[in-house]
């Protein structure tokens, strides 16, 4: 779920939030090495979520 409650920090993971995918917000001037940490962990498990449905659908 989103970190949408108002005690949430900009580092929080799922803190954009979305249901179409792994989300993440940064100033369109900005370098690769100034992406959110909450950004980066994330994607990091949204990634280990869909690697984990992949495995178990392969193994059916």
């Amino acid at each position: 779920m989103p970190s949408n409650a108002k005690a949430a920090k900009r580092d929080d993971v799922n803190y954009v939030g979305s249901f179409a995918g792994a989300m993440m917000q940064t100033p369109s001037d900005a370098s690769a090495d100034e992406v959110n940490e909450g950004d980066l962990e994330t994607a990091r498990l949204y990634g280990e979520r869909i690697a984990k449905i992949a495995s178990e659908l392969k193994a059916k």
